[in-house]
């Protein structure tokens, strides 16, 4: 091989290699995550009922003493 033509060479295979791991990176990152199921209707009851009951609690709790 020619001295003269390596820092050319070089940078060819240089951006040729950036090129294809910019191509897997963004090929990796392009993919859409997998919907999450829908909850039933036990779990949504399960929700709201804690939800209601934290409520319940924040309202008979007494008020914070100040300091």
């Amino acid at each position: 091989m020619n001295p003269m033509k390596l820092p050319g060479f070089a940078i060819r295979r240089m951006g040729m290699t950036c090129l294809l791991l910019a191509g897997i990176f963004l090929m990796s990152c392009s993919s859409a995550p997998e919907p999450q199921p829908e909850p039933s209707k036990k779990e949504v009851q399960q929700d709201a009922d804690r939800f209601f009951n934290k409520m319940g609690q924040e309202e008979t709790a007494p008020p914070p003493s100040p300091k």
